[in-house]
């Protein structure tokens, strides 16, 4: 664990930030999926029942992409493997929003599908979820798509993959899908929406039909309307194209949709005169929209991403680093979209790279974020591009269900102490699969062992110890506790204020 000098800064700033907004964090430890000097994007998750796959860009400049796939354990976050390979695009780094690879599961394989636009054509690859044996390289070079957001999705009931893309031509870019079966088969495009829209889309399917979230290009204004589809498990048309949220400020991309168990859920940023708010709407499997427009947050919100689990709903979002510090943030939702709690921040800048991006996920315990944290410059035509990301993913702890959780956990957990920010003392619990020596150190931001509170072999279960910092003549500040148990090794940050 090792902590630069140039962080020291930046994470005061996330400490008066805490200070300010008296935010409980809900966050547990962070782990690496991909970091190093090698510039990475993550662009798409799945799972299946003991591990994670992530899709991610890993940039080649001008010369394109490799896109390959990372999988790590569920049970403690560890790497499986190195990252896979499964081929190429040459479609450059300043471009890379056009071509985000996808990744989904069916059970048995992994689909990997991206976009190889600068040639023409899209192309795809299974992997095995046991052997990690590639299938052969599937292409189609008349389908030149652009991939954005949300876009594919596996269907056990038709044994078939759903892709919605977009096709761009000069009066803008158009919709349109293509089946793609556990065989390889691709299936004829199908034009499903008969006007230009922005090249984000997002997807969702339950209860036998397929949602399709995506904004209207207008040439005479900003992209204001956020539009839907509904399809039918065949990819016919179930009705009209149809407005989810028409008003005069400008609703910008990407847009997320997803369903509550009851209706689908649309998260969209509008940009008002008095800053970047989020709000959601709902929409009912026969495509009716609520009247209600839900307020979800006005904190600068941008990327909105979200995941149902335990009957609620984390949303997260970017708060972009102009003007000020930027983050990653969300919050919990009930099932009338009320918040509960308060926003939290999931991850903070580290080494002067800002979160883009995230996934947000829940695998029927306990939900995971994931980031890639980048740079920013300026390009000479003044546009803003990204360089230098490594991915990160952490877990969340649903602060009405940290006791249910820690009853039969299959894993070892390192939870976020309460309370956080704190004075003087503060609880840490975590729960050990097995017996066995452990520790937990408690570390200053220079890496510096300040004072070891465990070191001992323990039984499996839970545990809790109370940190008192005046005990030890802590300073107000930011310190990480370090538990060490076997193989397993997490961390999370304290917040300590006098």
């Amino acid at each position: 664990m090792l902590f630069s000098t140039n962080k020291k800064l930046l994470l005061l700033f996330a400490l008066i930030f805490i200070f300010s907004q008296n935010l409980f964090s809900q966050v547990g430890s962070e782990f690496p999926i991909e970091v190093g000097p090698d510039s990475t994007f993550a662009t798409g998750y799945a799972q299946d029942d003991v591990k994670y796959a992530i899709v991610m860009r890993k940039e080649k400049g001008l010369n394109g992409a490799d896109i390959v796939v990372q999988f790590h354990s569920r049970s403690d976050h560890s790497l499986i493997g190195g990252p896979i390979t499964v081929g190429s695009t040459v479609v450059p780094s300043h471009m890379f929003d056009e071509a985000l690879p996808q990744i989904a599961f069916d059970g048995t394989r992994y689909l990997v599908v991206w976009s190889d636009i600068s040639n023409g054509g899209i192309k795809y690859r299974f992997i095995h979820s046991q052997t990690f044996e590639l299938s052969q390289l599937y292409s189609d070079s008349t389908l030149p798509v652009l991939l954005g957001g949300n876009c594919l999705h596996y269907n056990s009931v038709t044994n078939k993959y759903l892709l919605v893309s977009g096709i761009k031509t000069q009066s803008g870019v158009y919709l349109v899908y293509n089946f793609i079966s556990t065989n390889g088969y691709l299936s004829n495009s199908s034009q499903r929406v008969n006007f230009a829209a922005r090249k984000e889309v997002s997807l969702s399917y339950a209860l036998g039909k397929y949602f399709i979230c995506f904004i209207k290009e207008d040439p005479q204004y900003s992209d204001h309307d956020v539009y839907g589809q509904i399809l039918n498990e065949d990819g016919s048309l179930s009705g009209s194209p149809f407005a989810i949220d028409i008003n005069q400020f400008p609703s910008d991309n990407p847009i997320f949709v997803t369903f509550d168990g009851k209706y689908f859920v649309c998260f969209f940023p509008d940009e008002e005169p008095s800053g970047w708010k989020l709000y959601a709407r709902r929409i009912a499997p026969n495509g009716a929209v609520s009247n209600e427009r839900f307020f979800i947050s006005d904190d600068f919100s941008f990327v909105p991403f979200a995941a149902v689990g335990n009957g609620k709903i984390l949303v997260t979002w970017i708060k972009l680093p102009i003007g000020g510090m930027g983050y990653l943030k969300g919050r919990f939702f009930d099932s009338n979209l009320t918040g509960i709690g308060n926003e939290f921040v999931f991850f903070y800048p580290l080494d002067n790279k800002f979160p883009l991006g995230n996934t947000v996920v829940f695998n029927g315990q306990k939900f995971l974020c994931y980031t890639t944290l980048v740079k920013f410059g300026i390009a000479p035509d003044s546009s803003i591009y990204f360089f230098d990301g490594d991915i990160y993913g952490t877990t969340i702890i649903d602060p009405t269900l940290v006791e249910e959780e820690t009853d039969n956990p299959d894993e070892y957990i390192l939870y976020q102490n309460y309370p956080n920010p704190f004075n003087p003392s503060t609880k840490i619990k975590f729960y050990l699969k097995e017996n066995g020596f452990t520790t937990l150190k408690i570390f200053n931001l220079m890496s510096q062992e300040i004072v070891t509170i465990i070191s001992d072999y323990l039984s499996s279960g839970n545990h809790e110890i109370v940190l008192d910092a005046s005990r030890f003549g802590l300073n107000s500040g930011v310190y990480f506790a370090q538990l060490n148990a076997g193989s397993y090794k997490s961390t999370i940050k304290l917040v300590y204020l006098k």
